[in-house]
């Protein structure tokens, strides 16, 4: 049994090199936590994300777009967890060290647990070039889908 997908339904609007296509589709709740949604241009309900073509398809086919659950929901965890633990860390972190500082543990904390959070985001920023540019987190055009 294979992993689960999910699977959105878009047209091709253009290829690209490197066995990629750019797909336009409906932009959904699920593409916020995306690690690739920097690769996708939205406008309104519609965005365009470029996948891995493996079905050949061309300009203006109707094409099913997959991803891994799992890419979906780690990729949540890194967006949106990540940031809210580094935070919780660095705000404790900095209400631990407020006493050998001499300084107000809220303020210490406050600084702390901020000062984490942006380090979170350079850090996601960091890794998210080689996530994005990685083929297991890239979308993929599974099928040419036949009109009616």
């Amino acid at each position: 049994m294979g992993a689960s997908r999910r699977e959105e339904e878009g047209i091709v609007i253009k290829t690209a090199s490197h066995g990629r296509a750019w797909v336009e589709t409906v932009r959904t709740s699920a593409c916020e936590g995306c690690a690739s949604k920097d690769a996708c241009h939205a406008s309104g309900k519609t965005m365009e994300v470029c996948a891995i073509n493996d079905a050949g398809a061309r300009v203006g086919d109707r094409v099913m777009v997959s991803i891994e659950t799992a890419t979906l929901i780690r990729m949540s965890l890194l967006a949106y967890i990540f940031p809210v633990i580094v935070m919780m860390v660095g705000a404790a972190i900095g209400n631990g060290l407020a006493p050998s500082l001499g300084v107000n543990a809220s303020l210490s904390s406050g600084i702390g647990g901020f000062g984490s959070l942006a380090f979170s985001f350079l850090v996601i920023r960091m890794v998210e070039g080689r996530i994005a540019s990685a083929d297991r987190y890239t979308p993929r055009i599974t099928k040419i889908l036949m009109d009616l």
